[in-house]
């Protein structure tokens, strides 16, 4: 009877272990991929386990069904494990891409239903363990997170054209050790390949990448040199390096990215060329030569970095290039602002939110007005070009209701949206139509276009220049904008009713005054 039972019990084991052998396959396999990454999202393992038989597209307009042949052990087509968004040129940025776990190699496909992809977003890659992925040669941006954590990717051919890798985009990769950047890139950011052989083999005070960008800086001298060959200081290039005392930036650097120095609190010398083209507005805050500079005007080179006066007018020096980013950003005291005919340039957001900017003369050679540069300017009223104006950026003037008349020089060449006679819904960040009696006088086309396209007047330039004197500032420090410019006969019913409360209230007093 023993001997039955088990033998019976040997058949039983034997048909369990048949049943739940592929099942221990698949268990097997999915812990080996945990073990090999230190963290794993569920979402990804997941995605690692046999794939349905049906799948599916995900876009902005429409979730388009797409049937799989994909058998175990076999790799379906890309596009059927992708998702992606459109941008406002019409290009596709990937956001989501499902990987297999038989896939060594994941090639994008330059197109997706017929759109051009132009950028991975953020973590869209995220987790991927395939070896290789070649990217089409229509890329232009690599954004944050795109490949962080794909720990077993150890060569990426970055496209010619591409121009921004964004932050912690390959952090964490710990095979990866060759990436070929092409001059095209301007841009990396912080962390963008920490935690790679990549960066983590480098030697030397300065880690330079691509075509000249200064990644980071891993020496410890008060005085460092920056190589003529640097051409871009990257974002956090020198953080926390509180030794240094003074710098010489090259003159072959244009441009100095965001928070290039924070934490150099020692920094009080820095000499820069005259070249330098961006400077982004927190790249210096940090340092001593910042916070212990004098007078009302903050200036490197010859860009304006921030304008620090408490007069109500402001007279920017002459010999100022470059209005930087948010140089005069939300002061809410000054009325009047005269450039020196040396400006060329007023960068975004330069004057965005100064509520009690009335009168703006901007110099006989200034070109470019960049985005946002007097966005929220709510009493603005009178503008002042020069002869030599090129562009006005997006949302250059959006939200000043005051300004009712813009005379555009013939050398302009473009007007960006919303640059004129619009003002946004902070709620849904839609646009309206200003209600004032907006007037360009201009001869070009590109403002005719404007003004017809936004529903605003337009009148050609008058046959005798325009030399209308400023109008008188209304407006003084610390009352924040909000008298503005009188418009028609509507204040008059407010003040008759004023002064007839007024005068009832002495009559009022008068006969308690008779009582007592």
């Amino acid at each position: 009877m023993n001997k039955r039972i088990g033998m019976c019990f040997t058949a039983v084991l034997l048909c369990l272990s048949a049943e739940m052998t592929p099942l221990a396959v698949s268990a097997d396999t999915t812990t080996t991929a945990a073990e090999t990454t230190a963290s794993v999202t569920s979402e990804t393992t997941t995605a690692s386990a046999a794939p349905p038989e049906t799948t599916s597209v995900t876009t902005s307009e429409t979730t388009v069904p797409v049937t799989s042949a994909a058998q175990p052990h076999s790799v379906s087509d890309p596009l059927s494990r992708m998702k992606y968004e459109l941008l406002p040129d019409g290009t596709a940025r990937l956001t989501e891409f499902r990987w297999e776990s038989d896939e060594l190699e994941v090639q994008i496909p330059a197109q997706i239903d017929g759109r051009d992809i132009t950028a991975v977003g953020e973590r869209a890659f995220l987790y991927c363990y395939a070896d290789t992925v070649v990217l089409p040669e229509g890329i232009r941006r690599i954004e944050a997170n795109a490949f962080a954590g794909c720990a077993y990717l150890n060569r990426m051919s970055i496209p010619e054209g591409c121009t921004f890798i964004g932050e912690a985009a390959f952090q964490n990769c710990e095979r990866l050790s060759t990436v070929e950047i092409p001059g095209s890139v301007t841009e990396i950011g912080w962390k963008a390949f920490d935690g790679t052989p990549f960066y983590s083999s480098r030697s030397g005070e300065t880690v330079i990448l691509g075509d000249g960008i200064l990644y980071a800086y891993q020496g410890s001298g008060t005085a460092p040199v920056i190589p003529d060959t640097v051409k871009i200081i990257a974002p956090h290039a020198f953080e926390g390096h509180e030794e240094l005392k003074s710098l010489t930036i090259p003159d072959s650097v244009s441009r100095i990215q965001p928070q290039a120095f924070c934490g150099c609190t020692s920094l009080s010398e820095i000499n820069a060329p005259a070249t330098l083209d961006a400077l982004a507005p927190d790249a210096l805050t940090d340092t001593a030569w910042f916070k212990n500079a004098s007078g009302d005007y903050v200036i490197l080179g010859d860009l304006l970095v921030k304008y620090r006066g408490s007069d109500t007018v402001a007279e920017v020096p002459d010999g100022i290039r470059v209005i930087n980013d948010e140089s005069f950003a939300g002061d809410a005291g000054v009325t009047t602002v005269y450039l020196p005919d040396s400006a060329e340039e007023i960068r975004s957001s330069a004057f965005s939110g100064c509520t009690s900017l009335q009168v703006a003369k901007l110099g006989e050679n200034l070109k470019t007005v960049g985005d946002s540069a007097f966005r929220g300017c709510s009493t603005l009223k009178y503008i002042r070009f020069g002869h030599q104006l090129q562009s006005l950026g997006a949302d250059s003037f959006a939200g000043c209701p005051y300004l009712e008349e813009v005379y555009l020089p013939d050398t302009l060449k473009e007007i960006q949206p919303h640059a004129l006679g619009y003002a946004q819904n902070e709620a849904d960040g839609s646009y309206d139509r200003i209600r004032n009696s907006l007037v360009i006088y201009s001869n070009t086309e590109s403002a005719r276009q404007y003004a017809e396209a936004a529903g605003i007047t337009h009148e050609p330039l008058p046959d005798v220049e325009n030399t209308e004197p400023a109008p008188e500032v209304t407006t003084v420090r610390g009352q924040g904008g909000g008298i503005g410019k009188p418009s028609g006969t509507a204040w008059i019913p407010a003040v008759l009713f004023g002064g007839f409360l007024v005068f009832i209230g002495m009559i009022a007093a008068i006969r308690r005054r008779r009582q007592e």
